[in-house]
Order: C-alpha cells, then sequence, then structure tokens
C-alpha cells in the first residue's frame, strides 16, 4: 500500500546539505579572521602600554632607590655599540641597568632584573622605529655612560660606550630624566599602524598617539623655488 502524501517525511537534498556547509564555514572563517585582526592590533596596543609601564617603573625606582636607572634602546643604535648592544641581548627591543654602586663603581651600569618582564613583553610585541627628543632633553646624558677610568667593572656589568642621547633614556634620583618620542611597531607585519610614546622628563608625563604615515608627510616641491626655475630659465 501506498503512503498518503501527507505522511512522507521530508529531508534535505545534497545541494541544500551542501550550500548549508559551505555557508556556515564563511561565517567561521569571517569570526576567525575579526578576532585575529583584533587580536593583530591588540599587540601594538599592549606594547605601547608596557614601554609606558617601563618609563613609570625605571622613574619611580631611581627615586625610590637613588641611584640612576637607565632604558636602552639596542634597534635605535648604530655602528659599533649597535653591534655590542645585540651581541649582549639579542632580539632585545629594550634593555633596562642601573647604576648599582655609584660611590664605590661610579658610572658601571649592570643590568636591572627587577625589569625583565617588562623587557620580554616589550620585545615580543613591539620593535622600536625611531627615538628622537621631546622638548628639553636633561643635560648630562651619555656623559656618564662612560665607566670611570681607572675602575674595575664587576662581572655582568655594562661596560657603556659613547652612544647617540637618544639611543639611551635615564631616570635620575630626583625623579626626573630625559624627555624622548620612542615610535613603536608591532611585531606583526599586518599591523601597519605606528605609535608615538612621548615622555617629558621633568614631570614624567607620558603621551601615545598614533603616529602619521609616511607617505602622508610627502609634499610637493615648494612653489618659490619652482618660480624661481622658471625665471632663470627664461
Amino acid at each position: 500500500m501506498r503512503r498518503p502524501l501527507h505522511l512522507r517525511t521530508s529531508g534535505f537534498t545534497l545541494i541544500e546539505l551542501l550550500l548549508t556547509v559551505s555557508l556556515v564555514l564563511m561565517l567561521l572563517g569571517a569570526v576567525v579572521y575579526n578576532f585575529s585582526s583584533a587580536g593583530n592590533g591588540a599587540r601594538l596596543n599592549e606594547g605601547a602600554g608596557q614601554v609606558e609601564a617601563l618609563f613609570r617603573f625605571a622613574r619611580a625606582h631611581a627615586e625610590s632607590t637613588g641611584k640612576q636607572v637607565r632604558i636602552l634602546f639596542p634597534e635605535a643604535e648604530s655602528g659599533d655599540s649597535a653591534e655590542m648592544l645585540a651581541a649582549e641581548a639579542p632580539g632585545a627591543t629594550v634593555r633596562v641597568t642601573w647604576e648599582a654602586d655609584p660611590v664605590g663603581a661610579p658610572g658601571v651600569f649592570e643590568d636591572l632584573s627587577e625589569a625583565a618582564t617588562y623587557v620580554r613583553s616589550i620585545s615580543d610585541l613591539v620593535s622600536v622605529q625611531t627615538v628622537q627628543p621631546e622638548g628639553q632633553v636633561a643635560e648630562g646624558v651619555g656623559d656618564s655612560a662612560m665607566v670611570a677610568p681607572g675602575s674595575d667593572a664587576p662581572e655582568g656589568s655594562v661596560s657603556e660606550a659613547p652612544r647617540s642621547p637618544f639611543s639611551v633614556v635615564t631616570f635620575y634620583p630626583d625623579g626626573t630624566g630625559d624627555s624622548v618620542e620612542v615610535v613603536l611597531a608591532s611585531r606583526d607585519e599586518e599591523d601597519v599602524r605606528r605609535f608615538t610614546v612621548r615622555l617629558t622628563g621633568l614631570t614624567g608625563n607620558i603621551r601615545r598617539q598614533v603616529a602619521a604615515e609616511v607617505n602622508a608627510t610627502e609634499t610637493e616641491p615648494p612653489a618659490p623655488a619652482t618660480e624661481a626655475a622658471a625665471e632663470a630659465g627664461k
């Protein structure tokens, strides 16, 4: 006997199943891509935040211990100093040192172990593009980076060679420090943004903003020069 038409079970055809699976996969791919993009963008944000936190930590540590603290930027170096820092701290975006014994060993700086967490986190998240002065830079930067003549540097200390004052940020026991602008880039190649972290050494104020793209700053030759060239060609 034939079953009544209204009692027949309905189901999905193969084409309908394939279309449903394809739509689900497309939706899942879109969700994964959005989460991945958000995660990549968060790396630069987190890295900039860690740099700000390191500045505050170094300032507070120098003030509380009465000893200078320095943040070195190996990627902002050039020449022999860059090779030296790369060998001492391979792959590091920053390096933090302090003058552990300013009386017995003035000018001798050692790695500050308390800052190791900041160093690892920043090095994993961002790289340093440039380090430039911000406002009035504190005097004496780079002068005390030299080891005092005749003093023997203890094992594990940093015998710093003369370098650009803007590859080193120094924080002093009186709570002041150098004023700099640090341009950061994400370790993720897909994130093309740049963050500028500005530190005002006198007050310790820190500001962060998105840096303008290089291509956006390109301008045409100035009109007066063009008119002068035209007059000269007549």
